[in-house]
């Protein structure tokens, strides 16, 4: 992928802000929103925060465009419930400011996301992995899901 990942998560909170200035009437308000929005938001960081440590755990790197260097594939802890919660929480941070905002630009914007990520980052790191961890990688694929 050509734009990091967390390069592209910011992209993506700049177009929500972006989106919701040129559409202010596309709103939406309720109760609470502040408080779930920020739970959201940090429940998005902390979990890219575990997940990065679960790499650094097995001092495997953690940078997608070094994928030739993983030396362990990561199962365990955030990774028994998603085989990319980085990019989940990364999901989750996009959508707690867009929550926050009540912009509804947030939805399709985050949709891109999921998209992206998924085709130009996911698929080839899953191909990687295949290829450096075979049969390990294949099970541990049918056990646990892509996203949640």
């Amino acid at each position: 992928m050509r734009i990091p990942p967390p390069a592209l998560t910011l992209l993506c909170l700049f177009a929500i802000g972006a989106l919701d200035g040129v559409l202010p009437g596309l709103t939406l308000q309720f109760p609470g929103q502040i408080v779930l929005a920020s739970g959201i938001g940090l429940a998005g960081l902390t979990l890219v925060l575990i997940a990065i440590r679960g790499f650094y755990r097995v001092k495997t790197t953690v940078l997608p465009q070094e994928m030739e260097h993983s030396s362990t594939l990561v199962t365990g802890g955030v990774y028994q419930i998603s085989r990319n919660p980085m990019y989940l929480g990364m999901a989750a941070i996009i959508a707690g400011p867009g929550l926050a905002l009540g912009a509804w630009a947030t939805l399709p914007v985050l949709a891109v996301f999921v998209w992206v990520i998924t085709t130009y980052q996911i698929i080839p790191e899953e191909q990687a992995l295949t290829k450096s961890f075979g049969d390990e990688f294949v099970n541990y694929k049918a056990q646990v899901r892509r996203w949640i």
